[in-house]
């Protein structure tokens, strides 16, 4: 079977209800945000009794707005972590990047368009608590017990969602940030597990995807090893709530050229 007839046979098995669920946040200047990027700003730059067009009735209102490609839920490019300096494929950063023109290889308008199989693991529901404590290891054994639990396999080009609960935290910045006592994530050998099964891309509802404290050894395994995108800071909680164990996932990254990461807006359909 090729792979776009086994893509349809999925899409039609799963998108049942045709239900969407949001899993991005609403990107406004109030949300959390770390201080090695820049804030997300927003500024109406005209109102409608500025000014009339042509002198007649009508105006138009217009608005802009800055902010740095890791605010809100966002996709990280492979070259937006690096370790000893080299990115993936094993190149070395300064030869593949510069400030004026980003990185001529795997920047971000190079990741396609995300539309496949979504996978959500929920570990709050597997463990019997709301969230997962700060500074929490998700194990290969919590992945595998969840899947367990939900009746569902992994499979190669999925996108894995793993719920910590840490979307409740989202209006609580220093607790979701980390600032204090970190924040949960898969560890090294459940990202390389993770990649093992040959998924296309992951996601989380926290901050930095890996456990906080840490040395990102998940961007490391996932991104700069094995060439497998990141998202952070997803809705997860309505997604569970509607018992959604697998659905179909889509999400567009910007096309920024040479950029380490990209705003999305992403779904689940089922």
């Amino acid at each position: 079977m090729t792979s776009t007839a086994s893509w349809l046979l999925d899409f039609r098995r799963i998108v049942n209800a045709g239900r969407i669920v949001e899993l991005g946040h609403i990107l406004h200047e109030d949300i959390p945000n770390s201080p090695n990027h820049p804030p997300f700003m927003f500024r109406l730059t005209k109102l409608h009794n500025d000014a009339r067009i042509g002198g007649s009735d009508v105006s138009a209102s217009s608005d802009m707005f800055t902010m740095g490609s890791h605010n809100g839920t966002h996709i990280d490019a492979l070259n937006h972590i690096a370790c000893c300096g080299m990115v993936y494929p094993d190149r070395d950063s300064d030869a593949v990047a510069t400030r004026r023109d980003g990185y001529s290889e795997h920047g971000i308008e190079t990741v396609e368009p995300l539309f496949l199989r979504g996978v959500l693991l929920d570990l709050p529901a597997l463990l019997g608590v709301d969230s997962l404590e700060p500074a929490f290891d998700v194990t290969v054994d919590h992945l595998q017990a969840a899947c367990e639990r939900q009746g569902v396999a992994i499979r190669a080009g999925d996108a894995v969602l793993i719920r910590c609960g840490w979307e409740r935290y989202w209006t609580d910045h220093r607790r979701y940030v980390g600032v204090q006592a970190g924040s949960p994530g898969p560890d090294r050998e459940a990202a390389a597990w993770l990649g093992d099964q040959g998924i296309r891309v992951t996601g989380a509802d926290t901050f930095a995807y890996d456990r906080r404290p840490s040395t990102m050894p998940a961007h490391v395994e996932l991104m700069v090893k094995r060439g497998i995108n990141i998202m952070e800071n997803m809705r997860l909680d309505d997604l569970a709530a509607a018992g959604a164990n697998e659905f179909m996932f889509c999400a567009l990254p910007l096309r920024i050229k040479g950029g380490t990461g990209s705003p999305i807006r992403p779904i689940a359909l089922f």
